[in-house]
């Protein structure tokens, strides 16, 4: 089980990474990295840029790139076209790897969440690299985990769930195995004192979990996606899936899930366990090609379309960059090896 201690330290980096932010859905102050606070020139890219994503299309990951993307083609952020490229596989592996061996060339940038960690460091045989190989661009937002189940489930409230979860095993699914999906299920059978889940991981993307969830394969009965993998089941016509609460300390206000009951609020005090949404670079980018990407992501970031974005879909806006970025990686690398030696996974 996750121990309260791989919570607390876990919460107190995601609490500093809202801090470096500047708040929820307030833009901070221009990059503060080393390349943009001097007179480094910045270098564009000469050639079609690959924005490569980890997950399958429809995934939390290939949502945010695609907007991203297109935020950056509308505005004309980039001289080069900025190509999103699936490639899943591994729980974020063979992205991982395919990035990395492009050491030096710009052409190259990678959305990134928490699997970033947690696979880097779980896999066996250990991969050939770390998180701080990769060069750091920013942090864009930190997007919530809400507890969905099927239209058709009795369950109307956490609560609900937990008192069937601490008769049975519950079968629940998430993003691949030892990722962030598996360490909350994990850390809700620890808070609520339920019976093991019985997880299904699937290395499809969040898009596949939803969908798993909507068809109830493989009799799948809880995820924990983030809103914007849920939303299109949640919009369909019958609506397929709902979320029974969300896990953060304030319910929504905006959006279409304004007034979402707190996981907190419903006996489930889980509120500080977010995913990152990130770029990564290719390894050894020079300063000027570093500054490059931080100036075109925080271009993406003070756009209305991605505050527009953010507000729907109930991101906690966070733009991190430079050294408070590089410090983040970090500093979730540490966080993250915590959590794997806490539940045996190294």
């Amino acid at each position: 089980m996750l121990s309260r201690r791989g919570v607390a330290v876990l919460a107190t980096a995601l609490i500093t990474l809202a801090a470096c932010g500047g708040g929820t859905a307030t833009p901070s102050a221009s990059p503060s990295t080393s390349a943009s606070a001097s007179a480094v020139t910045a270098e564009k890219p000469t050639r079609p840029v690959e924005f490569v994503i980890s997950t399958a299309p429809g995934g939390g990951s290939d949502t945010y790139a695609r907007i991203m993307q297109g935020v950056i083609e509308k505005l004309k952020l980039s001289p080069q076209p900025v190509n999103p490229v699936n490639k899943p596989g591994g729980s974020g592996a063979v992205a991982f790897q395919y990035v990395f061996e492009k050491k030096g060339d710009m052409h190259y940038v990678m959305i990134t969440l928490n699997s970033f960690w947690t696979t880097l460091i779980t896999t066996k045989p250990a991969l050939p690299y770390k998180p701080e190989d990769f060069t750091p661009i920013a942090n864009l937002a930190n997007d919530p985990f809400f507890l969905w189940v099927n239209e058709k489930s009795p369950w109307k409230t956490a609560g609900d769930l937990i008192a069937e979860a601490k008769n049975r095993p519950l079968i629940a699914t998430g993003t691949g195995s030892k990722q962030e999906d598996e360490v909350l299920f994990r850390r809700i059978q620890d808070v609520a004192g339920t019976k093991a889940f019985n997880y299904v991981p699937d290395d499809q993307g969040g898009g596949h979990v939803a969908t798993a969830l909507r068809g109830q394969q493989a009799g799948i009965e809880v995820t924990v996606n983030n809103p914007s993998e849920g939303l299109p089941g949640y919009q369909a016509t019958p609506r397929e899936i709902r979320p029974l609460c969300t896990f953060q300390p304030q319910s929504p206000t905006t959006g279409p899930f304004a007034g979402l009951a707190t996981c907190k609020s419903q006996g489930l005090p889980i509120d500080d366990y977010y995913v990152v949404r990130a770029i990564m670079a290719a390894p050894g980018l020079s300063a000027a090609q570093q500054k490059f990407w931080v100036d075109v992501f925080k271009g993406v970031y003070d756009s209305q379309e991605w505050k527009d974005f953010a507000a729907k879909n109930v991101l906690d806006l966070n733009f991190v960059s430079g050294d408070a970025f590089k410090k983040l990686v970090q500093d979730l690398t540490k966080v993250h090896t915590d959590i794997a030696q806490k539940n045996g996974w190294l």
